[in-house]
This record gives structure tokens, sequence and C-alpha cells, in this order.
């Protein structure tokens, strides 16, 4: 039995986030009331699980739905696995990157995915000029149209 500022020395890290992970549900609350309240040996253990998926980078609500399921927790499990999975990232063009959770897409679906971006950009650049394009024809014509009625003025 030990008080909260032995389980936050023990596990590195503050009182405030102690108390935090009990507010989230993460922790469960002290034994006893007030003074008299302590925590165990399971508090610790529970307490060190959480950092180390935190540090993994799971948040904070799929770690509660992790404890909440009383799963095991051994390398190998699929609830680490998940941790382990990390995003790639894909090169679309120059300037548009694609981030896909790793081993999730086949080459050819990046294949097809980079047509399809490179096609939907290179479509919106046609309609540019040809907006643009359109715009800049006609500003021509009445400079010139401008230019041949003072000429002849």
């Amino acid at each position: 039995m030990f008080n909260i500022e032995y389980l936050a020395q023990k596990a590195d890290v503050s009182r405030r986030t102690v108390r935090y992970y009990i507010q989230r549900g993460l922790l469960p609350p002290p034994l006893g009331q007030k003074r008299g309240s302590y925590y165990t040996e399971a508090h610790l253990e529970r307490l060190l699980l959480i950092l180390k998926l935190s540090a993994k980078g799971v948040p904070l609500i799929r770690i509660k739905t992790i404890l909440e399921s009383d799963a095991q927790f051994e390398e190998g499990t699929p609830e680490l696995e998940f941790v382990r999975q990390r995003c790639e990232k894909i090169e679309i063009c120059d300037g548009i990157d694609l981030l896909a959770k790793s081993g999730l897409l086949r080459n050819q679906d990046i294949i097809d995915i980079k047509k399809y971006i490179i096609s939907l950009i290179q479509g919106e650049k046609d309609n540019d000029e040809k907006a643009y394009g359109a715009v800049f024809d006609r500003t021509a014509a009445n400079s010139l149209d401008k230019d041949k009625r003072l000429k002849y003025n």
C-alpha cells in the first residue's frame, strides 16, 4: 500500500497525471477514504501499462477501451501489434503526400490513387487555363478593338 506521491514517483509521472488518469477512467480510484486512501501494486501495474501504451502512440480513448476489455498484454498480442502499426508516407506528386496505414495499400492501389489524383489536378489546371484563357482572350480582343478605334478616330 502506498500514497499518491509514491505511486507517481514509481511511475515517473506527476500526481496530477495520476489524478487525470483516474478522472478519465483509465486508472481506478484509490482504496480507502480521504487521507486514508491508498494505492496498490495493481494500480502501479496499470499505470505503467497506460504509460507504455501511450508512449507507443495509442490514444487515451483507445487505451481505455483496451483496459476495459481485460485483455492480457503480452508481446505479440493484437493490442500491442495495433500500437506498432505506423503510417507510411506516399508521395503522390510534388507537394502532395498520402498517409496510409503500413501494408494497407497494394502497389497497384497506390498507382491507381496517384493517377486519379494527378488527373484531378490536371483537370483543374485545364479548367483554369480554359477559364483564364477565355478572360485573357476577351481582354486582348477588347484592347485590340480599343486600339483600332483610336487609330480610326
